[in-house]
């Protein structure tokens, strides 16, 4: 009995120390910038470390899970990232999130883009403690945790914007969910080189159907503050079922954010997708998105 205790406290000890490893370090082995393996496929999709500074409270670099894709050629070329979500409380571990938007980072690569695909710090394999919200459920401060979030994105940004291959003049910045939040706080911040943000289903901490923490109004309200610093183009996409932020809870914040913006900003009502189509830039064909995009994207400003 004894081993029989010995041995089960022992898997537990080694299970205990290889979480922490992997939520402590993240990029575990890699500890080196930059991309790791050569690109493969025709999308050239390639693991990428993306490294931030963070000062919390002093400055200190983090490496980012990153998925890089790329055009055939040398460039530049435009460049989007594409910011994920955050998932329901108790639904979904953040270390278990890993880069996706395969199929829109192929369409956007059959556009001529570089596309990056990156985990903000606490999910997936980057390193650093999860740091994109501010408050609690009960008093959650949606403007202070896009700013939040638009720290890593900016990161992101500002890391891409040195490689050869992209035109740091020529930056999209899409955002879904939590990461559209992100996408908002960018406009705010008016980051460098950024011409056109994309926001799929933005929001904040929906904790169940017509459930928002701190309430809508909160919500809607700090979009409004948001909105104070817009000065780039903005297409918003929400889907008729989006069970996170239905239509009206959409509109009103587009409303709020579009009243004090002082750039266009175009409202797209996209048809319902499957069960949720909160999740339809994930998981739906992009024919549902695809052409209001390229619209939008032909009308952005060319820094060439």
């Amino acid at each position: 009995m004894f081993l029989t205790r010995l041995s089960r406290r022992w898997r537990l000890t080694a299970l205990t120390f290889l979480l922490l490893l992997i939520a402590g370090t993240g990029a575990g082995a890699q500890s080196q910038a930059g991309p790791a393996g050569a690109p493969a496929g025709p999308y050239n999709q390639q693991q990428w470390w993306v490294p931030i500074t963070i000062r919390a409270p002093g400055p200190n670099v983090v490496l980012l899970e990153t998925v890089v894709y790329r055009p055939v050629g040398n460039g530049p070329f435009p460049l989007v990232t594409i910011n994920h979500g955050k998932p329901r409380r108790g639904t979904l571990p953040e270390r278990s999130m890993h880069p996706d938007y395969i199929a829109a980072a192929k369409w956007f690569v059959d556009r001529g883009f570089v596309v990056a695909v990156p985990m903000r710090r606490g999910y997936g394999a980057s390193q650093g403690s999860l740091g994109d919200f501010a408050g609690n459920c009960e008093d959650r401060d949606y403007f202070e945790s896009a700013r939040l979030t638009a720290i890593d994105i900016e990161g992101v940004i500002a890391y891409m914007q040195r490689q050869s291959f992209v035109d740091p003049r020529n930056v999209v910045v899409l955002g879904h969910s939590w990461g559209g939040l992100g996408a908002l706080g960018v406009a705010f911040d008016g980051t460098p080189g950024v011409t056109g943000i994309i926001n799929f289903a933005a929001g904040g901490s929906s904790v169940a159907p017509g459930q928002i923490c701190g309430g809508e109004d909160r919500l809607i309200a700090d979009f409004r503050r948001l909105g104070s610093g817009g000065h780039i183009p903005e297409i918003w996409l929400y889907a008729e079922n989006d069970h996170y932020f239905a239509p009206p809870l959409a509109h009103a914040m587009y409303e709020a954010y579009r009243a004090v913006a002082r750039a266009p900003i175009t409202f797209v009502d996209l048809p319902a997708f499957n069960e949720d189509g909160h999740f339809t830039i994930m998981r739906g064909d992009t024919a549902i998105w695809g052409p209001a995009v390229a619209k939008f994207l032909s009308f952005l400003p060319s820094k060439n």
